[in-house]
């Protein structure tokens, strides 16, 4: 045995940067055994091994499983090589659409939380929004917890579609319950995304100018933050749409105590055109 051609498991191990127990399980589940192995037991790998190991760490850093890569060795041929790394390929494109969408998912909230930090949420302003699509979720009884798990029921419909873009849990209180007071009842709740759904049933918000107020606080007492905003509208002789959209913009996301959420109540102001 020339021993310039063969190197130990240690020297093989440190040469591949691995640690000897990998090699000792490879060899145990018939993956990458050693060329040689003497009478009293040495295991010698043949430097020649060094590009077939190189193919099985690429092919498990693509994520192949173990049983996967000693078939294909095991029966390895031009034609089953290339059906395996096209079988690769399209695993890695789907991955990096996904992670695409990870980081544009990210990028909105990093967004979102910076716009809110530097809101005056004491503020009733007129704001510009551009249109904007919606899930709607009817809630018969109106309870709570029947809001919230109707709310799961379109965050799971949402992800179901593909779709991958940032999303605010929201809701659509009507003028009617506006005037009458009745500022915490409601029938629905919806999911507001800003891209335009490519599959499902959804609603379009239309872009226009929002007269905006913030509600610092639990929801059951958004009813001030209505006023202030029937207010501010009166004052200014607006006329606007019969329904408002609230929207979180500090929910338990970012905040650790419901006194510290913030609900944004927006309703789009109706132009000549829209009376």
């Amino acid at each position: 045995m020339d021993r310039h051609e063969y190197m130990t498991t240690g020297e093989f191990a440190s040469a591949m940067g691995v640690s000897k127990d990998t090699l000792f399980h490879y060899d145990d589940i018939g993956l990458f055994c050693p060329e040689k192995v003497s009478e009293n037991g040495y295991r010698y790998y043949s430097i020649y091994q060094m590009e077939t190991f190189d193919t099985i760490r690429m092919l498990r850093d693509l994520g192949m499983p173990l049983k996967e890569i000693r078939d294909m060795l095991a029966h390895r041929s031009p034609e089953r090589v290339m059906h395996v790394f096209a079988e690769r390929e399209q695993q890695i494109d789907r991955q990096i659409e996904k992670l695409k969408a990870m980081k544009q998912w990210l990028s909105r909230r990093r967004e979102k939380i910076a716009d809110a930090e530097k809101t005056d949420f004491s503020e009733v302003t007129i704001q510009a929004f551009s249109e904007r699509y919606y899930l709607y979720g009817h809630v018969a009884d109106g309870l709570e917890k029947s809001i919230y798990r109707k709310t799961s029921e379109l965050i799971a419909e949402f992800k179901k579609s593909g779709m991958r873009s940032d999303y605010d849990a929201a809701y659509i209180q009507y003028d009617e319950n506006v005037q009458k007071g009745k500022f915490t009842e409601y029938d629905n709740t919806i999911l507001l995304v800003d891209e335009r759904p490519v599959t499902g049933q959804y609603e379009i918000l239309p872009g226009g100018r929002y007269i905006t107020a913030y509600h610092v606080g639990h929801w059951m007492n958004i009813g001030q933050t209505y006023e202030r905003l029937l207010q501010y509208k009166e004052q200014h002789h607006l006329k606007t749409e019969s329904f408002y959209i609230e929207r979180y913009v500090v929910d338990n996301f970012i905040a650790k105590e419901i006194e510290d959420y913030v609900t944004e109540v927006a309703v789009r102001i109706l132009d000549a055109s829209d009376r």
